[in-house]
């Protein structure tokens, strides 16, 4: 029996509507767990840049990831660092986010790195509530977590994310500090683009590897970063293999792109350090000037 076009688009209805509903059913039950999986990614990441055991962080992830949670609150803390370098509570920032309706209770559930990026998307809609342009409302707020074992006032690294780009895209990734905020403690490229078996060697040990014992700062105290050379430090600059890391073969351009944002990066930071350096006694950083030798080995790259 032939079927009329009423019935036909009635049942093309009906199943439309029935997937609509199916999906956006499956994504409000899914969305817990996408929000509990993305936490995970960073904070693995962190702890990994850290010194833990990525075997066994994963495993533990896998079977209890609450557990993985639970020790990331408990061994690191936020902080969180306005363009002017001064200190800003993660509970400024949830007010300023309550004015868009976004609930306490909701906010409070959220680990820092994850309030500060819900503010970073909302900056338009915030600077227009307060009637200000973008730019003049934008605090600039920067991200370091303290790693401090057991919850101990004594603080083992200051962690630290670095982003740009490399050949192809961005390279994201974690920088670990000693607590003198000068010698590096170990480094981490968790997600890039790059070419398999050329600049993709950043995210291997082959690489990172030559980052831990390097210095950020020269020995009076000027800002210098890191570089990654073109060959070998060995022929490149033997005088000064604290400041910089092999390159890697049919990679030049991803090691330019590190060494900018690192440079970049890690300059931004650096006021910010050097007050907790001088607090502490440990050193007078330059900060506003880089160092010559450096800045003619990033003219070479």
């Amino acid at each position: 029996m032939q079927r009329s076009n009423l019935y036909t688009f009635g049942f093309a209805f009906a199943v439309t509507l029935f997937c609509s509903v199916g999906l956006a059913l499956a994504a409000t039950n899914l969305k817990p767990a996408q929000q509990i999986s993305a936490r995970l990614d960073v904070i693995k990441n962190i702890l990994s840049v850290a010194g833990y055991d990525d075997a066994e962080t994963n495993q533990t992830a896998a079977t209890d990831p609450k557990a993985v949670i639970d020790l990331f609150e408990k061994d690191f803390n936020a902080r969180v660092v306005d363009k002017n370098n001064q200190e800003v509570s993660i509970d400024a920032i949830k007010t300023e986010l309550q004015k868009l309706g976004y609930k306490p209770e909701e906010l409070d559930q959220k680990q820092a790195f994850e309030i500060v990026e819900i503010f970073s998307a909302k900056i338009g809609l915030l600077a227009a509530k307060a009637g200000v342009k973008k730019d003049e409302y934008d605090p600039g707020y920067s991200l370091l977590f303290l790693h401090q074992p057991g919850g101990q006032a004594e603080i083992a690294a200051y962690i630290v994310p670095v982003e740009g780009f490399g050949l192809w895209d961005m390279i994201y990734g974690y920088i670990a500090l000693q607590p003198d905020l000068i010698t590096v403690k170990d480094i981490r490229f968790y997600k890039h683009q790059e070419t398999p078996g050329l600049g993709g060697e950043i995210s291997t040990p082959v690489f990172t590897d030559q980052f831990p014992g390097k210095k950020i700062l020269a020995e009076d105290g000027t800002y210098t970063s890191i570089g990654v050379v073109k060959g070998k430090v060995s022929d490149v600059h033997p005088d000064q293999p604290e400041h910089y890391v092999d390159g890697i073969s049919g990679g030049t351009i991803t090691g330019r792109g590190v060494t900018d944002f690192l440079y970049e990066d890690l300059k931004r930071y650096n006021v910010y350090f050097q007050t907790i350096r001088e607090n502490t006694g440990d050193v007078s950083a330059k900060s506003d000037n880089q160092a010559p030798e450096l800045l003619s080995a990033r003219g070479e790259l």
